[in-house]
Order: structure tokens, then sequence, then C-alpha cells
């Protein structure tokens, strides 16, 4: 028994030293919602998780941080530090932003301040009854955030490949490479018109455009036509804070869309039958894509 403590402990050690350091917090927001915030550090990176356990059904919150400027005039000022965080949900929306500051005591952290804030109407829950969360990593750990080693948009490259099933379809798939080396993820989408193998090429591949107007190339994948004739896609954001790319949900719904980055608005018109189409906006709000108007109209007067 007392090997196998041994052993657990040695690779505790070990996974913090990986992280360099790991700081851990719980209290409530507003002295109402109970909270705890774990993170930790690699290189120039820091992330984590916000969990909330008294929730309907509680899961780990990936949390990326970044140093923010403390103030010279604390009395405390050498070890004072503060960080600033965005706390991001599996689909890339951002529910949340955050500003803590706290002292270094003795190799000890000791909570000054902080807040939570809704990044959409702007309010701001003090965090309070703050106190270090001791004991290792909690259970609902999840492990280490991929954030923290992740390669960065310009490492990457992509190749195109389909497979196809036992009913005679097609899948297209996107290998992801980073540096050379495969990578996460793997993309693969399904072909929603018939192919054969002359004319793959002219219905699946991918492109790189800028969908959510921050100067980044996103990737599209095309996959195909819809019963209109009109060109199908699946597309892939990506998020620099978090170092992933975020399927985008109902983007196959904007057949052959057009891009418009001084309104930063999606556009596409939406066949209805011969006579009408539909005309539809596109916005993002806190990395989620919404539709902000639909109309329907005639496409040919009489």
């Amino acid at each position: 028994m007392r090997k196998i403590v041994s052993l657990l402990l040695f690779f505790y050690a070990v996974s913090l030293a990986a992280q360099d350091e790991i700081h851990s917090f719980k209290g409530k927001l507003n002295g109402k919602i109970a909270f705890e915030l774990v993170y930790g550090y690699y290189g120039n990176r820091c992330a984590g998780y916000m969990y909330y356990p008294n929730a309907k059904s509680p899961a780990p919150i990936l949390v990326v941080g970044h140093p923010l400027k403390t103030d010279p005039k604390d009395p405390h000022a050498d070890n004072l530090y503060r960080e600033g965080f965005e706390e991001y949900q599996p689909d890339g929306e951002m529910t949340g932003k955050m500003d803590i500051q706290y002292y270094e005591v003795e190799g000890d952290y000791q909570f000054k301040t902080g807040f939570w804030q809704n990044p959409t109407t702007g309010k701001k829950l003090p965090m309070t009854e703050v106190a270090n969360l001791y004991g290792g990593l909690p259970a609902w750990w999840p492990g280490e955030p991929k954030t923290l080693k992740a390669p960065n948009r310009e490492d990457y490259s992509f190749k195109v490949r389909y497979e196809k099933d036992e009913n005679g379809l097609y899948d297209v798939i996107v290998d992801c490479y980073a540096n050379g080396v495969k990578t996460e993820p793997e993309i693969r989408e399904y072909m929603n018109y018939t192919l054969d193998g002359e004319n793959l090429n002219q219905f699946g591949f991918v492109t790189e455009e800028d969908i959510n107007f921050d100067g980044i190339p996103d990737l599209i994948v095309n996959t195909g036509m819809t019963t209109h004739a009109q060109n199908t896609q699946v597309a892939y954001v990506w998020n620099p804070v978090t170092l992933q790319f975020y399927r985008v949900e109902g983007f196959m719904d904007i057949v052959e869309p057009t891009f418009n980055k001084e309104k930063k608005e999606i556009t596409t018109v939406v066949r209805d039958g011969y006579e009408y189409a539909y005309f539809e906006t596109y916005k993002w709000v806190n990395g989620v894509l919404k539709q902000v108007s639909s109309k329907r109209e005639k496409l040919f007067d009489e």
C-alpha cells in the first residue's frame, strides 16, 4: 500500500511540474452561486476549468487566462497578481468573463478580489467567500486542458480524402496536420449528393475562409448540393483563445453564403421552389452564429 501511495504522489507531482503550477479557488458568485476555479500553466499559456457544483448538471467549463495589469500603488504590489479569464462551452460559446486578483504569500495564494461578468449583458457578480481549494486536484477535474499544448493556427495544413460506406455512399474526411504531424480534429462529414469516383473532387473539398471576421482563416467543407441545385457546406471556426476548431451548428442551412466583412454578417438566398426564396442574415454572438433576419420574397417579377 505504501508503494502505491508513493507512486500516486509521484505521478501527481509530475503532472503539476508539467503545468508549472496549479492555482485553485472556491467561493460564491454574489454570495449565492458556488464555484470552484482550478487552472494551471504551461510556458506562457494558462488554462483550466470553472465548475459549479450546485448546477443542475454540473460539468467542468473550459477557462483560458491571461495576465492583467495590477495597481502599482497597492501596498503589496510586488506580490500582487491579476488574471483575466474567458469561460467557454464545448460548442465554443463564451458564457463568462472573470477578473481576479490575489497575493502570493510564502508560496501560498491569498485571494484579494474578483468578479464574474456576463459577456452579453455586461452584468457583474462579485466573487465572495473565496478560499483556496486544498487537497490536490478535485474529483471533477477532467485532465489537462488541450489548450495548454495545442498547435497554433498557422501550424495547420489539411488533406482531403473520401470513404465509401456499406451503402455505397461517401464521407468526405479532412485530416488535420500540425507541423506535418497528424493531429486533432479529424473532420468527417457525409456527402448529401450521389457521387461516383469521377465527381468527388467537384463536390467534396475544403476551403479556408474567414467566416467569423476575426482575420483568421476558418474551414468550409463542401458536402454536395440541395434538391434546388445549391451547394451545401459545413464549417469549422477557429477560436484563437482556446486554440480549437469548433463545428458551426446550422451552417449547412446557409447555402452558398456571402460574407460581408464590413457589416460582419453572412447572407444567403435559400430557394423555396421556383418562384420564391428566403433571404436570410446571420451574425456572430459570443462565438455562436445566429440568424437575425429572414424574409420570403419572390425571385422574379411577373
